[in-house]
């Protein structure tokens, strides 16, 4: 008898985070690892911000895209894994971004359990501000607890299969 294959993930859902907005949210795994794409909305369901996040096999942060009010912000670790680029796309300009990285750097997203926890926040590492500008920061962040799939826990949930 075979032993089963790894758990592939191919999910959508929505739910209430702890700080009452409402996260609507898909994940994907594949070969090249697991793909969020998620949406925060207001009590009143004005839009946040939509992201993308994704992390590679081994479940490390791959990449990060999100659109706000603020810009288009891309980020993602150069292939030598020693430092990050990407860019903020605003309204009158593009600002680079270059930081330092390595396998214990994460990034979190001010006002977004839900995102910080998908990408890994481990207490240190980097906070994208609401504006999109980045800090360098060593503290705890607020993060949603994950379930034995790797999707973070919020209240009124309710999910479904992505069809392929």
């Amino acid at each position: 008898m075979n032993a089963p294959g790894p758990l592939v993930l191919r999910r959508a859902g929505t739910g209430r985070a702890p700080d009452g907005q409402t996260v609507t949210w898909s994940v994907a795994d594949g070969a090249r690892g697991r793909r969020w794409r998620w949406s925060i909305t207001t009590g009143e369901g004005s839009l946040v911000h939509a992201g993308l996040i994704e992390l590679d096999p081994e479940g490390r942060f791959a990449r990060l895209e999100l659109a706000a009010a603020a810009g288009l912000l891309t980020l993602h670790p150069a292939p030598d894994g020693r430092s990050a680029h990407g860019n903020v796309v605003r309204r009158d300009r593009v600002d680079p971004i270059e930081i330092p990285w390595s396998r214990q750097t994460s990034i979190a997203l001010n006002g977004d359990p839900f995102g910080t926890a998908i990408a890994g926040w481990r207490g240190r590492g980097w906070l994208f501000r609401d504006d999109l500008t980045l800090v360098s920061i060593s503290a705890s962040q607020p993060v949603i607890m994950l379930d034995e799939r790797g999707v973070p826990i919020l209240s009124d949930t309710v999910e479904w299969p992505l069809e392929i």
